[in-house]
């Protein structure tokens, strides 16, 4: 899981690079260029000008937005090329939102922001890909060794992968990989990397020596995984090399970290299982066309919201927080900020009561504040109607039942209580929620959380709605009154 940088050490400093610059700038023009060169002529030059002005306000907005400026340069990842092409999407959507709000797309070709799209990425990429290969062909190989150690990989995993990629971005010639054995028969025949997968770690006597007859001679063999304290299933692998010329090393060794522990799923649709497939489906395409429809309905308060935030507190605008998710994996909520840094300019440590402010209150008030999470719906993290994700600090122990489904931005224990019950309390509404969701539970939540939203937030539960005593797990349901019963 990315974890972000805090609040207090959040700048708006080194955010657009050079080259990003240059391709905000190209592309609309690009594009134009690509679809109709007519649309650069004096009689249609207002309108052109207007759309590449947005076009550009949009992709450098989408930038900052997406981080694109903070990686170093001559390093790309999966995970950057990801960030570029989400913030091509966006800032194409938004330009065409724009436009079509001010013209309806009157004086532009139909067809023009996927072209846009198509240049914007391809022109962040390819400076990318640019930089990337200078820095390659600029950096020094290594050759001052003159002796190559022959290594055989045991298990092609991700770890092997992962020290496989760290090989190839330094340059390293010392370590050549000449093969790696699996004990998955199908992968025989295949390569990882470029390596090629020759077959089961039983076979290494047999690998070896015939190695050895072409001249290769393997001193080393790296075993891709942790060392094991018990069960384990390289003994064979480890009395070989005890028995030859071989020295048999664990990878965690080498590297100095351990992979996490397998967590072994025993059933990859459990959330299944609590719920009904055909519930899953439509809840899932409800919080999608929700989640989308919702910012663009919205967008001028979203606008809002945003610059009172950056004048009343600063930048950054978003605030995270880590809390736990569906299956007990930890995941970042995103909010709009409502408090000031924990931290002045001069490290010292502000309590939260002199960190709030009138706009924030008030944007915690009438919830404002959740809209981000929409994004964690996007990506699959939350869903809209579920149990509330809480702080590992504050997660009940005697409730894991809330824990089998996706958490949501609005639930049963939000509506009968949120911020005046007890995390217990919550954990027992939040079971009886998993037991008995259904649509037109959904629903009720959703109009109650409306009504929060007004008439503000008040406890509305009593022992009596949590069973016969605080240890029975019955709930009963509150009313739609907002009052204390």
């Amino acid at each position: 899981m990315k974890v972000r940088t805090p609040t207090s050490n959040e700048t708006a400093r080194r955010f657009v690079r050079g080259i990003d610059a240059v391709a905000a700038v190209l592309a609309a023009p690009v594009a134009m260029e690509l679809r109709d060169p007519n649309l650069f002529s004096w009689d249609r030059l207002g309108p052109t000008i207007g759309y590449c002005l947005i076009a550009l306000s949009a992709t450098f907005l989408m930038i900052i937005v997406f981080h694109l400026g903070r990686s170093v340069l001559g390093h790309i990842s999966a995970r950057e090329a990801g960030s570029v092409v989400g913030a091509s999407l966006a800032a194409t959507a938004l330009t065409a939102l724009c436009t079509f709000s001010i013209d309806r797309l009157d004086y532009v070709p139909r067809s023009l922001p996927l072209i846009q799209l198509l240049v914007l990425c391809a022109l962040l990429l390819g400076g990318r890909a640019i930089a990337t290969q200078r820095r390659g062909s600029g950096g020094a190989r290594t050759s001052n060794y003159t002796v190559e150690s022959q290594t055989l990989l045991v298990n092609a995993n991700d770890f092997a992968l992962s020290y496989l990629r760290m090989l190839d971005a330094f340059n390293v010639d010392r370590t050549n990989i000449v093969a790696v054995l699996d004990c998955n028969p199908k992968l025989f025949g295949k390569a990882i990397l470029g390596h090629p997968i020759i077959g089961p770690p039983s076979a290494i006597r047999k690998v070896i020596e015939e190695y050895k007859v072409h001249g290769v001679d393997i001193v080393q063999v790296l075993i891709c995984g942790n060392r094991p304290n018990s069960n384990n299933p390289w003994r064979e692998v480890e009395r070989y090399g005890d028995s030859a010329t071989v020295e048999v090393r664990y990878l965690s060794d080498v590297l100095g970290f351990e992979l996490g522990e397998t967590i072994e799923n025993k059933d990859e649709n459990e959330e299944a299982q609590v719920w009904s497939t055909g519930y899953l489906f439509v809840k899932r395409a409800f919080d999608l066309c929700a989640s989308i429809a919702v910012p663009i309905l919205i967008s001028p308060i979203v606008a809002l919201v945003a610059i009172g935030i950056l004048f009343d507190l600063g930048w950054p605008i978003i605030f995270w927080q880590k809390r736990v998710g569906y299956g007990g994996r930890p995941f970042l909520i995103f909010k709009f900020r409502t408090l000031r840094p924990p931290y002045d300019r001069q490290g010292n440590f502000v309590e939260e009561s002199r960190r709030t402010s009138r706009f924030g209150s008030l944007l915690r008030r009438l919830r404002l504040d959740e809209l981000p999470q929409l994004w964690n719906i996007v990506n699959g993290d939350m869903t809209i109607v579920g149990p509330r994700p809480l702080l590992p600090i504050d997660q009940p122990v005697a409730s894991q039942l809330r824990l089998r489904v996706r958490p949501g931005v609005t639930g049963w224990a939000q509506i009968s209580g949120g911020r005046h019950i007890t995390p217990y309390e919550k954990g027992l509404l939040d079971d009886w929620y998993v037991r008995h969701a259904g649509f037109w539970l959904d629903l009720r939540i959703l109009l109650y959380t409306v009504a929060i939203v007004f008439l503000g937030d008040r406890k509305n539960l009593s022992h009596e709605l949590l069973g016969t005593d605080k240890h029975d797990h019955r709930v009963r349901l509150p009313s739609l009154r907002t009052g204390t019963k």
